[in-house]
């Protein structure tokens, strides 16, 4: 199977996925919605690829099954709850076991627990590993870090590489980058050659990455999944801007940052909410 994600809710624990980063970077504001045409176009034309997850969270992914409707292809979308309690993690846990069950249907294997038990503890480390480097953004090449973390969910679990970014000019400019995934990686390079240097982001690859907590192996293991998933910093779909803006601040003020940058992508960006503050 190869499947194409767009969602840092996706749970990479049930199966391996493909992270989308094909967004086309239209040069018109009025491209609405681009990142989702440009995903489903990828599920549509690309023979590579034999599924599509996505999540059912905005506006923009909430029109992504009807279009994707005709294709034979699996297609599955996870509804995403707005809250954190305990009620949002069992509806989660559920959505998640609901996931697992249609790929075995679809693809006519049979997910074990103990495999993903196995892709459990994978998933563990290699987001440790992740949260080391994040911790330490200000002494790493920071182009080279996001790159590396594209190159690497863009493979299956077993085969992904940890990148090992070189130093950056730490006496550059201190800032911090709000946004969501960053398909445009020439961004970087400009940001770079101008001096600065990232020490912080909310992006879904990198801070909110980070952030995930470990999941446990023992006990309901959907209910597992679920918690550690939606223990990760919380994303503006899920319409909790004051949690957002307290976790970002926090970590601004302890950084020392001297400026905060906006990565908007010419697409519906509920990150444009936080820009006031």
């Amino acid at each position: 199977m190869k499947i194409l994600s767009l969602s840092g809710f996706v749970p990479e624990q049930i199966c391996d996925t493909i992270r989308f980063t094909g967004y086309s970077a239209g040069t018109s504001i009025s491209h609405y919605c681009g990142y989702a045409s440009d995903y489903i176009s990828q599920v549509l034309n690309d023979a590579s690829f034999d599924g599509a997850v996505f999540p059912k969270s905005c506006d923009s992914s909430r029109i992504i099954k009807s279009y994707l409707g005709q294709t034979d292809k699996f297609v599955y979308q996870l509804p995403v709850p707005a809250r954190r309690d305990e009620i949002a993690v069992n509806y989660f846990a559920g959505e998640i076991r609901a996931y697992k069950e249609a790929v075995e249907e679809h693809y006519g294997v049979d997910i074990a627990n103990i495999n993903i038990k196995d892709r459990i503890e994978a998933l563990n480390k290699r987001n440790e590993e992740i949260r080391a480097l994040y911790e330490n953004l200000e002494e790493k090449s920071y182009s080279e870090y996001l790159r590396g973390i594209h190159k690497m969910l863009a493979t299956p679990l077993n085969e992904q590489s940890i990148p090992h970014p070189g130093k950056t000019n730490t006496g550059g400019k201190r800032v911090y980058l709000v946004g969501s995934f960053l398909t445009s990686e020439g961004i970087l390079d400009t940001l770079e050659s101008s001096g600065l240097n990232v020490v912080g982001d909310n992006l879904t690859e990198s801070g909110r990455l980070a952030s995930i907590t470990p999941c446990k192996t023992d006990g309901d293991i959907y209910k597992n999944i679920s918690e550690s998933i939606l223990s990760a910093r919380l994303s503006p779909t899920q319409n909790n801007f004051g949690d957002i803006l307290e976790r970002d601040l926090k970590e601004i003020k302890e950084k020392k940052v001297k400026g905060v940058i906006f990565l908007t992508q010419k697409y519906c960006e509920p990150y444009d909410y936080l820009y006031s503050v």
